[in-house]
């Protein structure tokens, strides 16, 4: 059963490159059939209704967009500054790596 499914997937690859191929290789009069689907984008007419249709699907996908992901949230540009009160010592830093030992063992002094 598992080499059909193989070969079914293999012949219809097959064909869809066959046609794309065709799409692009066999002249159907003057043009290919890739060229006349490209002359006909390029008229009047159709700029419009790609236009017309654009402005009526933008607003579906973004509310459907906004139902999947959420509501946006805007991150803060700033983060203010906390109170500190003036008679309370701050903590020690554990960056300051003279002071304060992080756990993990000592490495000794980096090379730099």
């Amino acid at each position: 059963m598992f080499g059909l499914g193989i070969l079914r997937t293999l012949v219809g690859l097959a064909f869809l490159g066959g046609v794309v191929w065709a799409a692009f290789a066999v002249p159907l009069g003057r043009y290919t059939f890739a060229e006349h689907i490209d002359r006909i984008g390029r008229t009047p007419e159709a700029r419009e209704l790609i236009e017309g249709t654009r402005g009526t699907v933008a607003p579906v996908v973004e509310e459907a967009a906004g139902r999947i992901l959420g509501e946006r949230v805007e991150a803060p540009t700033a983060v203010a500054a906390p109170d500190i009160d003036a008679d309370v010592a701050p903590a020690a830093s554990p960056s300051s790596a003279d002071e304060t030992r992080l756990p993990g063992g000592s490495r000794g002094p980096r090379a730099r």
